[in-house]
């Protein structure tokens, strides 16, 4: 099966049904299926075979979702673009991704032109959004409205590439995750089984539709001919109406947005009820903010472990998440969950050798969701992919029923004064302080202690704390080498555009 068929197969069960529903209007399967027909033709006609790149440089849209399915429909690889890059570090990925066609909306039409000027593989670039474009470039809707009607016939199989998904760089330059038909399909599969994903369903996409978060999800659902809400952009005002108006079910949310839709102060008085299930991912969630989060909504909540090159590995299912069960049940909050049905999970060694359980090790995982490489780097896939398993980068550990619990990234772990100290740890005490709304702890190198442990810490607006106040709440509750010798204050932590907090940003603030 390739992802194209969930829209062929929808238009004939569920034709009248919402495929998309947006700010501004609806679209049913068959309309929607109709579109990307059109359009696959348009790319056809503009010169576009199997296998070429088309870049999509666009907010959350049903635009969004048109090109992803036509470029499966057409075997060509979509290249989704994180809209807030600068003209350079665009341009570095597109110029590695080498697209023949970029798609942009309307107000980064001054970008996409000077991506085309310095990029010479793009031959077109069309602009969504109002009827008037620049000169020399094409018209979204113009485009479709002259393609021609008539059904494609799929030219993809389940093995090709799907789309090149730039990781999100939170540590180093992004590399180009090729993701194929079968990763993505696998992952739907084993979502359903974890999620108790349903047909009714209505799930609202309120994450980047550019980062494979908001893919997976929607994909998942769209398998099952479930509406889709789109948001153009998250705020926790927007998410509270779009959740009330449309009588959302299902949701994917990172630890900030939850964060912040607890601070919101509207969401006291919302209305949430047709709320069945958050489904959480994308970063850490200390189990402080956690618990505050599953006393704040009446729902279920799945959570996924995985990264962009393995898709979901392992899953914190709806049954797990028991707010005063046992001790066994309590600890597990804090992980990540048992293996998806999909899935293998090991921990293991400098050696290679699996730990016995409670040792951390590094996280390797094995399933058909794991990417088969990158893009035009096959020494930087041979490193990572060894005998079918793909090495995550991850430390953590699993207990004695194979709960995998993820304590750090290697390039996070702080070594202080010869002793390993795991961020997340620390991190997780922090959020148990009433005035922490962010955190995050880090390495600063220093003479005395090799690597000086910090943290940043956002506060709520209401709260004043102090450093002497946070260091000693920390040495209350953990060993006295784990401790923040330094804390720093800022109103917001920096994050990428997913949502995830930038440590190297963090390094380069507290050091210059």
């Amino acid at each position: 099966m390739t992802l194209d068929e969930i829209v062929r197969r929808n238009a004939l069960r569920f034709a009248r049904k919402p495929a998309l529903i947006w700010e501004s209007g609806s679209r049913s399967w068959a309309e929607l299926n109709a579109r990307v027909d059109r359009l696959t033709n348009a790319l056809q006609a503009a010169g576009l075979e199997r296998g070429d790149r088309v870049a999509i440089l666009l907010g959350n849209s049903p635009e969004y979702f048109e090109l992803y399915f036509a470029c499966a429909r057409g075997g060509f690889l979509a290249v989704p673009v994180n809209y807030r890059l600068t003209a350079d570090e665009a341009g570095q990925i597109l110029a590695h991704a080498d697209p023949k066609i970029l798609v942009a909306g309307r107000q980064y039409a001054e970008l996409a032109l000077r991506l085309r000027r310095d990029l010479s593989g793009i031959r077109e670039v069309a602009i969504v959004g109002g009827d008037a474009v620049p000169g020399g470039v094409s018209n979204y809707e113009a485009l479709i409205a002259a393609a021609s009607a008539a059904p494609v016939a799929p030219r993809a199989q389940e093995t090709d590439c799907f789309a090149i998904f730039f990781t999100s760089g939170t540590t180093g330059l992004p590399k180009g995750a090729m993701v194929s038909h079968l990763n993505l399909v696998s992952n739907c599969f084993n979502q359903f089984v974890a999620d108790g994903s349903r047909g009714d369903d209505i799930n609202l996409v309120a994450t980047p539709v550019y980062h494979m978060g908001a893919v997976f999800m929607a994909m998942t659902y769209m398998m099952l001919g479930c509406t889709q809400v789109i948001l153009p952009q998250f705020s926790p005002a927007a998410w509270l109406n779009a959740l009330a108006r449309h009588r959302a079910t299902v949701c994917l949310l990172i630890p900030t947005m939850l964060n912040s839709l607890l601070n919101e102060p509207a969401f006291s008085g919302s209305d949430r009820s047709s709320l069945r299930l958050i489904f959480y991912g994308g970063g850490p969630m200390p189990p402080a903010v956690l618990e505050r989060t599953l006393r704040g909504f009446n729902c279920g909540f799945t959570q996924g472990y995985g990264l962009t090159e393995t898709l979901e590995a392992t899953f914190l299912v709806a049954a797990d998440h028991v707010l005063g069960g046992a001790d066994a049940q309590r600890r597990r909050l804090a992980s990540a969950g048992r293996e998806a049905v999909g899935a293998e999970v090991r921990v293991v060694g400098d050696d290679g050798a699996d730990v016995a359980p409670g040792v951390i090790g590094e996280i390797l995982v094995r399933s058909r969701s794991v990417i088969s490489g990158y893009w035009r780097q096959p020494e930087l896939a041979a490193t990572v992919l060894r005998d079918g398993w793909f090495c995550t980068g991850d430390l953590g550990f699993l207990d004695e029923d194979r709960y995998l619990f993820v304590v750090d990234r290697k390039t996070d772990m702080v070594v202080t004064g010869g002793v390993n100290v795991y961020t997340k740890e620390v991190e997780s005490v922090l959020y148990q302080h009433n005035g922490v709304r962010e955190a995050a702890v880090f390495g600063v190198a220093d003479d005395r202690w090799g690597e000086m442990l910090t943290a940043a810490v956002a506060a709520h607006p209401e709260c004043a704390i102090t450093e002497s106040e946070l260091i000693d709440f920390c040495k209350a509750r953990l060993a006295a080498f784990k401790c923040p010798k330094r804390v720093v204050f800022l109103p917001e932590l920096p994050k990428n555009p997913s949502g995830k907090i930038l440590k190297r940003e963090l390094r380069r603030q507290v050091t210059t």
